[in-house]
């Protein structure tokens, strides 16, 4: 399996998706801004479930908070 393909597997292999609204909420973010941060590369990829869902991997959403955590621990370093 390539790195890539690896990024989005959780410890038991099984890939998981959350919907944007749920992943915005645990992000502590409004749904726009969740997907503001995809539009912009940070989350994601997008998902498209159907024509009117879409998700993203909940691996992306923990990378992103441990992201956000890891710089506020930096931050306070300095």
């Amino acid at each position: 399996m390539s790195a890539a393909a690896n990024q989005f597997q959780p410890c038991d292999g099984v890939p998981r998706l959350e919907r944007v609204p749920v992943a915005a909420k645990r992000m502590g973010l409004s749904t726009s801004q969740a997907y503001r941060e995809i539009a912009a590369k940070r989350l994601g990829p997008l998902v498209k479930l159907g024509a009117r869902a879409s998700a993203v991997p909940a691996s992306s959403v923990d990378a992103w908070i441990a992201a956000r955590i890891a710089a506020a621990m930096k931050g306070g370093e300095q």
